[in-house]
């Protein structure tokens, strides 16, 4: 799943302040009012997310598993139900680590650019994806999976 996609999608839904949605509230918001969704893909899109862990699910609601304050979604935001639902990962891998810097409401995608920045200038021998690596992981955000990735680009 495409989750910089899922995650706009969760955002749109959870503009409405509540403490949880139902699947009445994704079907009437992402098929009938903004027409991004086809209905019958609605379930299919929840299915994923519970198992992305982009959404949990409490007392029959589905919650945001992510702060939907800073996802910024366009006046013009479409998408394609197949590259929604597609496993490519084509996005570089600093802007999928920036993307978890801000899915996770620690920092920004900026402040995790500027402390990354002040670190680099009192280091020589460490590029800026393994600066981002180290702001985020000081941070207590997972990791495992860049650090994995940048050691196999090796």
């Amino acid at each position: 799943m495409n989750k910089d996609m899922a995650r706009k999608l969760i955002a749109i839904v959870a503009s409405k302040k509540a403490d949880g949605y139902s699947k009445s509230d994704f079907t009437n918001i992402l098929s009938f009012k903004r027409t991004l969704l086809p209905p019958e893909d609605v379930d299919r899109f929840l299915q994923v997310s519970l198992e992305s862990m982009l959404l949990v699910e409490k007392n029959g609601k589905y919650v945001p598993n992510f702060s939907t304050e800073g996802v910024i979604v366009p006046l013009d935001f479409s998408i394609d139900v197949d590259e929604l639902f597609s496993e490519a990962t084509e996005k570089p891998l600093i802007d999928r680590m920036l993307e978890a810097a801000s899915a996770s409401g620690k920092m920004t995608k900026k402040e995790a650019i500027i402390r990354a920045k002040d670190l680099l200038s009192g280091m020589q021998f460490i590029d800026f994806e393994t600066a981002i690596i180290t702001v985020l992981s000081d941070s207590g955000i997972d990791v495992t999976p860049f650090v994995q990735e940048k050691e196999n680009s090796f």
